[in-house]
């Protein structure tokens, strides 16, 4: 496809959406064209946008009841193209227990689906965190903390700085299923019927249950809006007992969701929090010690 002759033969309106690195079209109020540029990205955002190609392709085929509609999937030396239809978005302030129950509904779907041949099922393990990354997460926290003297204690926080590699190999154990790696409210589609459809496939990959579901919470927790966890997991594992057949212990998936969100909140949530109101940091940083009491200690000493 040329993309120029493509966008002239049709109504265009261009598509932000964050810092992804693509342009993104809405076409004849239809379609959605993405088109990806090598020497705009970085090689590793390309090789990740290439993974996204691979995996519409696998799966179309397939027909797979979590993805879009996908009409071409092109990839050359140099370029990337992804037509497919246009969906509505589910709101936030829509959200309720039958919303909840389709979501999880569409995760269960993929987490029980067969992995492409493309992905190789034997993933190296984790890596551990530097001296360096260590200390480096460690002062960032302390440096949002300190915006708020008296407010909080920093114990708990060298306590997780102290465990986190232990905490990172316990974690690496859970089995691997087919994740989406960047499962947030952003990334679902609503069709016609109403299902829930999965987008942005770049972080594709074998992994554990746990990453998707705490993520997922954890940026809505992070956006202001909180769901019961309990009631989420319950229709989680619901889903993956009607659709597999497979029992699914709860306690072992909430301490790997805990496990997931402090090594995710340890690594990343101090570079976004600096100016935050005090309740907001209060909410991230009580989780992320909390979630740490939850996977217990005894895993790690």
């Amino acid at each position: 496809m040329n993309v120029n002759e493509y966008l002239n033969g049709h109504k265009v309106t261009e598509i932000k959406v964050g810092q992804s690195g693509a342009n993104v079209y809405e076409i004849d109020g239809r379609y959605v064209l993405k088109h990806v540029i090598r020497q705009k990205l970085k090689e590793e955002l390309f090789a990740a946008y290439t993974r996204e190609v691979l995996f519409y392709r696998n799966q179309m085929i397939r027909q797979r009841i979590y993805l879009p509609e996908v009409l071409q999937a092109e990839t050359s030396e140099n370029e990337i193209l992804i037509l497919m239809k246009k969906y509505c978005r589910p709101e936030r302030h829509t959200i309720n227990t039958e919303l909840i129950q389709k979501i999880t509904k569409t995760l269960a779907a993929l987490h029980t689906d067969a992995p492409p041949s493309f992905m190789c099922k034997d993933q190296e393990k984790a890596e551990a965190l530097s001296d360096q990354m260590i200390t480096e997460c460690l002062c960032g926290w302390k440096s949002v903390l300190a915006e708020y003297p008296g407010s909080f204690n920093e114990n708990q926080l060298e306590e997780i700085a102290g465990k986190i590699n232990n905490l990172i190999a316990w974690h690496d154990s859970e089995d691997r299923v087919l994740i989406h790696g960047d499962f947030h409210w952003d990334n679902l589609l609503e069709d016609e019927n109403g299902n829930i459809l999965l987008c942005d496939w770049q972080g594709v990959n074998l992994g554990g249950a746990s990453g998707d579901l705490s993520f997922f919470l954890s940026r809505l927790s992070g956006d202001g809006i909180r769901i019961d966890a309990a009631v989420f997991l319950d229709y989680y594992v619901n889903a993956i007992w009607k659709l597999s057949g497979k029992q699914i212990q709860r306690q072992d998936i909430i301490r790997h969701m805990n496990a997931a969100n402090v090594i995710t909140s340890f690594l990343f949530w101090h570079q976004y929090l600096h100016g935050s109101s005090e309740e907001r940091v209060r909410d991230i940083y009580g989780k992320m010690t909390k979630d740490f009491k939850g996977c217990n200690l005894n895993l790690f000493s």
